[in-house]
């Protein structure tokens, strides 16, 4: 099983590694491993790798953002598996995997760390949204219209453009479904960490899995989760 605390981009390298286009694989690797703008500065933004994928709701911790990218294309993989095994649909899983992986690649382009839980908007990030971001840039590489597309729509009826194919729609689908579990759970385990230990948090330490910390509570109540947490915040 993979633990959030552990993810690191080369979890997303081997997502990659498994589309089969080799030009298409190429590109989402390249940008994967130097994710910079082509056009544009991102001047006192954070790091790929530390970024939370949400200032204050979903993945709002320390590599947030690798976990909801890993989580949701995961997520996505399963649902084109289904939708061809249920519907005798096919699904292009390149396109999922390509736009899984990049969907939100540039949210850490638009956030300054203060302190640890607390995020502003960076420079960059007060003129343009991610969406902006990684769909010019997706067009400056020369990617694929259909995992622009996807990229593009994946806010569903938020977005610039509804979802209008196959691929689309299951990431927008995937994407919803990761930032819900995890935005459900990480608010949970901020009002067990209130009850058990009497203290309110802004997140939670990189170390800390928000899921462990309500199966704990369920295990075992605050004793457990005080057992396993204690000198953790």
């Amino acid at each position: 099983m993979k633990r959030a605390v552990a993810m690191k981009e080369e979890e997303l390298i081997k997502l990659a590694e498994q589309i089969n286009d080799s030009s298409l694989r190429e590109k989402v690797v390249e940008i994967i491993t130097n994710p910079k703008l082509t056009f544009l500065e991102m001047p006192n933004s954070t790091n790929l790798s530390k970024s939370p994928a949400s200032k204050r709701r979903h993945h709002s911790y320390e590599s947030g953002l690798l976990v909801h990218t890993y989580s949701t294309t995961k997520v996505a993989l399963a649902l084109s598996g289904i939708v061809e095994e249920v519907y005798g649909v096919k699904v292009n899983k390149d396109v999922v995997i390509a736009a899984g992986l990049l969907h939100d690649l540039f949210k850490f382009a638009t956030y300054n760390k203060i302190y640890p839980g607390k995020y502003n908007r960076s420079k960059l990030g007060e003129m343009l949204d991610h969406l902006s971001l990684i769909t010019g840039e997706l067009y400056a590489r020369r990617f694929p219209i259909e995992v622009i597309h996807a990229v593009a729509s994946h806010h569903g009826d938020a977005s610039p453009i509804e979802p209008r194919t196959i691929e689309a729609l299951i990431l927008h689908i995937a994407d919803n479904a990761d930032a819900e579990i995890n935005d459900k759970v990480f608010w949970a385990a901020k009002d067990i960490i209130r009850e058990c230990f009497g203290i309110e948090i802004q997140t939670l330490p990189k170390e800390v899995s928000p899921f462990k910390v309500v199966l704990a509570k369920k295990e075992g109540g605050c004793e457990e989760v005080r057992r396993q947490f204690s000198g953790m915040f």
